[in-house]
């Protein structure tokens, strides 16, 4: 794996930062994950709401990394955050910078430990500016104040709150790069690097064309009515008769409309003089949506599904979750991998998002239980045995009971 030599220090909370450490961990690198005594706050974000279930959100984000439980305000607590700030070749983070100051971790405190130190850091609305230490989610930074939480709906119908990670787990994806870019760097220079991204900014890149369309004054967001919905025709939803949604995105109308009215049993459609051509059609957009509702609307979607494949036309249904975990594409192409055998509930998890050639990833490991490895990692960082017992009877650090 072509990580395995790198280490990371992922000192972070939730997703978004913590992410990024979990994709270098899928190829090998070694990440130590820093928390409390009483564990990261994600480890109970499900709280008693799914009791039944294992916290699902914090295994998928935690998987292979191993956990040191410590309290990091003390001076034995530091001085062992200290030794592995000297000994990473990566330092992640995602606290708000007032409190990286405070706890002496800010990207200047980390340098003086470690001069070519890659500091990868992640915030909600970014550096500067009076938000820089606003609190944040994705929910919050990444989904509605980057203007996604209004743009995505539908006219006339109120704004959808983002499903959990949403936002988090792209954003992390440009940490990751980021990081690398700078491993890339170091390489050539020797040098390290402050690689920062925001919530804020990955909501804003993720809709920058419209972003871009309303510095010119493209800007129809207080004009949109229900009707809306038959602007595009082709590159909308339609409901079937088993009440499922098809989503069209017929982007090269010159070359699948032909195809697509044969598709709908309406050959005649295609040298229809209102629907002749691309400005023919949309001329007459609002007729030619109504006849594609009545057509949708007399199948089922997996009957549709069918022909449309068929003919090549480019559209999806959208998949529930079930289908979602059952889709056969899923798993040929290990976006759901196998994780690593034994007692426990999962027999797959969702693999990180790209894969290279050469560059084998790990199976996925557990993620750790609280303080799993405080043992192992302060005797890697040199400290004694009777240093250990010390910290652990202070309860400066903490190591998971044994089962």
């Amino acid at each position: 794996m072509f990580l395995n030599d790198i280490k990371v220090l992922d000192i972070g909370s939730y997703v978004a930062g913590p992410a990024a450490a979990t994709v270098m961990s899928d190829f090998g690198a070694d990440v130590v994950k820093v928390e409390p005594l009483d564990g990261d706050p994600y480890r109970t974000l499900l709280g008693g709401v799914l009791a039944e279930y294992p916290n699902f959100f914090w295994d998928q984000d935690s998987r292979n990394k191993r956990s040191l439980s410590i309290d990091f305000t003390t001076d034995a607590g530091r001085d062992a955050i200290d030794r592995l700030i000297r000994r990473s070749d990566v330092v992640i983070t995602n606290y708000r910078p007032e409190l990286l100051a405070r706890l002496k971790l800010t990207y200047e405190d980390v340098r003086a430990l470690n001069e070519p130190v890659i500091y990868g850091q992640v915030n909600s609305f970014g550096l500067d500016g009076p938000d820089a230490n606003r609190t944040g989610f994705d929910a919050t930074g990444w989904w509605a104040r980057s203007g996604l939480m209004d743009a995505v709906r539908r006219p006339g119908v109120a704004p959808a709150v983002s499903t959990p990670g949403m936002g988090d787990h792209p954003t992390s994806m440009s940490l990751f790069g980021g990081i690398m870019a700078a491993l890339y760097r170091r390489q050539s220079t020797g040098e390290g690097a402050h690689v920062h991204t925001s919530l804020l900014a990955n909501g804003a890149w993720s809709h920058c064309m419209m972003i871009q369309g309303a510095l010119i004054g493209f800007d129809l967001s207080d004009q949109r009515s229900p009707e809306d919905v038959a602007r595009a025709p082709l590159a909308t939803m339609y409901q079937t008769s088993d009440d499922r949604t098809i989503l069209l995105s017929i982007l090269n109308p010159d070359k699948e409309w032909p195809k697509f009215a044969a598709v709908l049993g309406h050959e005649e459609w295609i040298d229809d003089p209102r629907f002749v051509d691309r400005i023919a059609r949309y001329e007459h957009r609002e007729e030619l949506y109504e006849l594609l509702l009545a057509s949708f609307a007399s199948d089922t979607a997996d009957n549709w599904r069918g022909r449309l494949d068929a003919a090549g036309v480019t559209y999806s249904v959208a998949q529930t979750m079930s289908e979602v975990i059952n889709d056969e594409q899923m798993y040929v192409n290990d976006v759901l991998t196998e994780v690593e055998p034994g007692d426990h509930f999962y027999a797959y998890t969702v693999n990180s998002p790209f894969w290279m050639s050469g560059a084998e990833k790990r199976t996925p490991r557990l993620a750790p239980g609280i303080g799993e490895h405080t043992t192992e990692v302060l005797v890697e960082l040199g400290f004694s045995n009777a240093e250990i017992e010390t910290m652990l009877a202070d309860g400066i650090a903490r190591q998971r009971d044994e089962d």
